[in-house]
């Protein structure tokens, strides 16, 4: 009875074998996908127009999300272990991802701290703690160069492929710092009042304008009266028309100046969270800092 057992496991695996081949062998092999995890949307963004289809791109926190409410999930964890290129912001945006990655024994994948690469880069604009670097886009460029090199590093047979496409999104990303540049120039207004913690201050110091917030770093921070009333008091003196709070909050404290002093309200993305109307129009990182552009000129009287 064991023998006949055996004999008919030994004939299903011969036949399962032989079907397999044929199936394969009527085919072209597909070529293996370089497989990349980011933290963040704009990360996610950069990687995607390198890297394009010769890779699958796994973003690790959901663009519908807040990423300081983020935990990672049994799937994340098994993705993170297949990756061979790990991009993230560093600082103390993902605090959680060092000791993921020595549990995880990830030593062979290859890691991209945008912080510390500009740090090590010199880059003159750091301001740490501050993570919001992606709001530089002289910054995004530098990591499109540096995503270019890992992944030519590992898979030599597409370098042609990634430097095209990472010429074009460079072009593109610095095309638009220069708009920027141009256009904030000549604002008559250069005080960006943001209603919640300090989002904004790369953008605010590559492009000329200087960031006052009721808040630091911390998101979670609520602001002191004291603070509120230096911020209502400095919107009266300097007779700001305008203030800005995150798209991705609720403007509570916004509405508050608002009625204190009768200035109008705008949103400005971080380029991370995105509205359920966004995502399902997949708006692109670069569209989100087009609006951005478009917000900052007219509510701060730029010609």
């Amino acid at each position: 009875m064991r023998k006949k057992y055996l004999l008919a496991i030994g004939l299903i695996l011969i036949l399962i074998t032989a079907f397999s081949f044929g199936h394969q062998a009527g085919r072209q092999p597909e070529a293996k996908k370089i497989k990349i995890v980011t933290t963040i949307f704009p990360l996610t963004e950069m990687a995607m127009g390198v890297a394009g289809e010769r890779a699958e791109v796994y973003q690790l926190i959901p663009t519908s999300i807040e990423v300081h409410n983020f935990q990672l999930k049994p799937k994340d964890l098994k993705v993170l272990s297949e990756a061979q290129i790990l991009i993230s912001v560093g600082g103390q945006l993902e605090p959680w991802l060092d000791k993921i990655e020595k549990s995880l024994k990830m030593e062979k994948t290859r890691k991209i701290r945008f912080f510390n690469y500009l740090e090590n880069s010199h880059y003159p604009h750091l301001n740490p703690p501050d993570p919001h670097l992606w709001l530089d886009l002289k910054a995004d460029s530098l990591l499109v160069d540096k995503i270019r090199e890992e992944l030519n590093s590992v898979d030599p047979e597409g370098i042609e492929y990634y430097d095209h496409n990472g010429e074009a999104l460079k072009k593109e990303l610095l095309n638009l710092d220069e708009d920027f540049i141009k256009s904030l120039g000549s604002c008559q207004q250069k005080i960006l009042v943001v209603a919640g913690h300090q989002a904004f201050g790369y953008l605010a110091s590559r492009y000329g304008l200087e960031q006052v917030s009721l808040t630091g770093q911390n998101p979670e921070a609520q602001p002191s009266p004291r603070k509120l009333e230096e911020i209502i008091s400095l919107i009266k003196l300097r007779k700001i028309q305008t203030i800005f709070y995150e798209s991705s909050t609720p403007p509570a404290y916004a509405e508050t100046i608002a009625r204190e002093t009768g200035v109008k309200l705008r949103s400005l993305s971080t380029g991370v969270h995105l509205s359920r109307t966004e995502i399902e129009k997949k708006v692109s990182f670069i569209e989100l800092m087009k609006k951005n552009l478009a917000i900052l000129k007219e509510s701060l009287s730029c010609q």
